[in-house]
């Protein structure tokens, strides 16, 4: 087998692992009880995590009445580092970000290629040791 038809193999086998994992993922979601989401959702982040070889997996909320807060909901983070705030001032630390996502946009970037106009939070990336960053409005 050819080098190229063998990556594309492995591209497909991890491909069809990931897909198989948030099939999984969202059916312990259905009719699950309240009390039990928070647990899911903190397993959810740690299989993704472990998936896709990623070091952080951060879910925040922010809210009409406070939108420029982003409050801390759910993290996995299994080499430690430091521990993001509970609540963040997200012009302060994301303003680029918090531009991007209010007006609806996915970001998906590799941190230390960012646009230059993401300076802030490049530096706010780095101090917590975040490599790449994925973000979406929900």
């Amino acid at each position: 087998m050819a080098q190229s038809e063998a990556d594309l193999l492995k591209e497909l086998e991890e491909r069809l692992r990931f897909e198989t994992l948030l099939a999984d993922i969202s059916a312990r979601f259905v009719n699950l009880p309240a009390d039990q989401i928070d647990s899911e959702i903190e397993d959810a982040q740690r299989r993704v995590c472990e998936c896709l070889a990623l070091d952080l997996a951060v879910l925040w909320q922010w809210s009409v009445e406070t939108p420029r807060f982003l409050t801390l909901t759910h993290l996995y983070r299994p080499l430690g580092g430091p521990p993001p705030p509970e609540r963040m001032y997200a012009h302060e630390y994301f303003p680029w970000c918090l531009q991007q996502l209010t007006a609806g946009k996915v970001i998906a970037v590799s941190t230390e290629e960012a646009p230059a106009e993401a300076a802030r939070d490049q530096e706010v990336w780095r101090h917590y040791g975040i490599k790449s960053a994925l973000a979406f409005p929900l």
